[in-house]
Parts: C-alpha cells; sequence; structure tokens
C-alpha cells in the first residue's frame, strides 16, 4: 500500500513540474515591397548582447531559453525586410556598404498566473547603430496577453514571435531610419 501512495505522488508531483522550454521562435514581419531603398547598398551586423541566454521562467525551475541563434534569426529577417524595400544587402566587408550594427539587448517573457488565468509580459530591446550617418536608436517593445488557465509552449513561442516581429517592422519602417540610410 505504502508503494502505491508513493507512486502515485510521485506522479503527481511529476506532473506538476513544468519542464524548461527550448522556444521556437520564427519571425516573418510585414513588410510592403517598395523602392524606398533605391538600391543603397547595407552591410547589416546583428549582435545578440543579452546578459543572459535566458528569456523567463515558467515555473519555480523551468526555464524558457532558445537553442536558435536569435542574431541569426534577426538578421535574416532584416535582410529580407530591407529588401523587399528595394535596399541591396551586402557583406560587412563591402566598403561601400552603409554598416548598420544591431544589437538585440533584451528579451523577456514574465508571467503572473492564477487558477482561471495568466498574466504574460514580453519585452524586447534593440539597439540599431548607423555611426557612419549619424543616426543611433534604441527600438523597445512589450506585450501583455491574459491566457487562460496557464501559459503553455505555443501560447510562448506565439507571444515571442510576437514581440520580435513587431519589433523589426519598427526598425525597417522607421521614416527616419531609412533617410539616414539613404543620404
Amino acid at each position: 500500500m505504502l508503494k502505491k501512495i508513493s507512486f502515485v505522488l510521485f506522479l503527481f508531483i511529476s506532473a506538476c513540474a513544468t519542464p524548461s522550454q527550448d522556444a521556437r521562435i520564427e519571425i516573418f514581419p510585414k513588410v510592403s515591397p517598395s523602392d524606398i531603398g533605391m538600391g543603397t547598398t547595407l552591410a547589416i551586423t546583428v549582435d545578440d548582447a543579452r546578459s543572459t541566454g535566458v528569456i523567463g521562467t515558467m515555473g519555480k525551475e523551468s526555464q524558457i531559453v532558445t537553442s536558435q541563434d536569435l542574431a541569426e534569426l534577426i538578421g535574416l529577417s532584416l535582410v529580407d525586410s530591407f529588401s523587399k524595400q528595394g535596399f541591396t544587402v551586402s557583406s560587412a566587408s563591402d566598403p561601400s556598404a552603409v554598416k548598420v550594427i544591431v544589437s538585440l539587448e533584451d528579451l523577456s517573457y514574465s508571467k503572473d498566473g492564477n487558477l482561471v488565468t495568466t498574466d504574460v509580459e514580453t519585452k524586447s530591446r534593440i539597439k540599431v547603430d548607423v555611426s557612419s550617418k549619424g543616426f543611433i536608436r534604441t527600438y523597445s517593445n512589450s506585450e501583455e496577453r491574459t491566457v487562460p488557465f496557464s501559459s503553455n509552449e505555443d501560447s510562448n513561442n506565439s507571444q515571442l514571435r510576437s514581440i520580435l516581429e513587431n519589433l523589426v517592422e519598427k526598425i525597417v519602417n522607421d521614416q527616419e531610419l531609412i533617410n539616414a540610410l539613404k543620404r
């Protein structure tokens, strides 16, 4: 009888423990094709400058991290977005290219839950430095959602995707940045 109780208790405790999550983030910003870049050549370099790889926690001992290279993920979405706007993207070694240095400074996730709903907040911050054109700006974004019952991998991935997509859209649609890149 004691073995049965121990086994049931073990199953209950195991079910309550939330495993860590390897977030899977895809970024597909909405960018309208145009020729606003007029063929200006850019060299985009992205750095993951966060102080930790932990995005957030889902419980006392479970963390949200990603095995994806966020710098590469953001870089690819920026290259694709600027290309759609008529910019030409080249390598960092191209002497004629305008150097765009992008630093991911923050990507965080926090939650506050109860039995009925969970409030989840994500934050992100990216610095864009185009020193040769006198342009440096930090873009930030936050998003709050109330999730029925408890957040899960799908809702977490969706919210992380959304916050990064919105941040990339802010960058590539910033008219002041576009004007600085073209002068």
